[in-house]
């Protein structure tokens, strides 16, 4: 019914809201999210009242200004909000309208971690260890719901050992990669990352299509990056918005996606 996907939609928007103050506030050591209480314009430092703080409509009825100081706000703040709201629409039609209610949660809290990841990193150049404990403490949670609900044991199982896989595999990758160009090829953030998203999607054939996809993908920007000058050939490139960029892919399309795959490859 229409008025499940409005309040879904609007769900979406208030989460979107909570994750820029998380995108905001824990790259930055001199607060937190809940110390300053409030919201506030980064650059007057004026509390933001409640009716100016309204996801989506508040930029749009300030022109995406403060409405003290006249200072533009991020656009980067209604496209974060507008993205959530998007994405829990998309992963309802997906998993929710059929009754899924814990696999529709799963989806859920998945793309409410890797969001923020996405977009910190692409920033500051870092996964915050306080967004991936979170997303282990979460993801357990929910998998063991999963599995509790359908008695399936072995669902268990096959995510416990992608959250073992996806940390290994891409330690050896960063590994090898080190030892390959001499210098570091990723970070640990990343290697969680990947933990974290086998322990949501599972092991095969999730893990290697998510590596696939994010090493596609970021080769793909990389050129188009160094092509039109925006970096070097020894600029570092965030690998986490690729990861994450991926996992939803796989979430939404994963097995359409490797059935395609093995009929062109002839293995099916």
């Amino acid at each position: 019914m229409i008025w499940i996907q409005i309040l879904i939609f609007l769900l979406g928007l208030a989460i979107g809201s909570f994750l820029n103050v998380c995108i905001y506030r824990i790259p930055r050591s001199d607060m937190s999210i809940y110390s300053p209480r409030r919201s506030f314009c980064p650059e007057c430092n004026q509390s933001i009242k409640f009716y100016d703080n309204i996801p989506l409509l508040s930029y749009l009825f300030l022109r995406g200004r403060c409405r003290y100081c006249k200072a533009k706000i991020s656009v980067l703040y209604p496209i974060v909000e507008l993205a959530t709201a998007v994405l829990f629409l998309v992963m309802y039609y997906q998993f929710g309208q059929f009754g899924k209610t814990l696999e529709f949660v799963h989806a859920l809290i998945f793309v409410s971690v890797l969001i923020p990841i996405f977009v910190i990193d692409a920033q500051h150049y870092i996964i915050p260890n306080v967004i991936s404990l979170v997303g282990l403490i979460l993801g357990v949670g929910i998998v063991c719901a999963i599995a509790y609900e359908n008695k399936d044991i072995d669902y268990l199982k096959v995510r416990l050992i992608g959250f073992v896989a996806g940390g290994l595999g891409l330690w050896l990758i960063a590994f090898v990669g080190s030892a390959i160009l001499r210098k570091k090829a990723m970070g640990g953030g990343d290697i969680k990352l990947m933990a974290i998203i086998g322990l949501f999607l599972g092991a095969w054939p999730e893990l290697p299509m998510v590596i696939a996809l994010s090493a596609f993908s970021g080769a793909v920007i990389g050129t188009l990056l160094i092509a039109t000058g925006k970096k070097s050939r020894q600029s570092p490139i965030p690998y986490g918005p690729f990861l994450a960029g991926a996992a939803v892919v796989v979430l939404l399309w994963g097995d359409p996606l490797w059935t395609k795959y093995l009929q062109l490859t002839g293995w099916n």
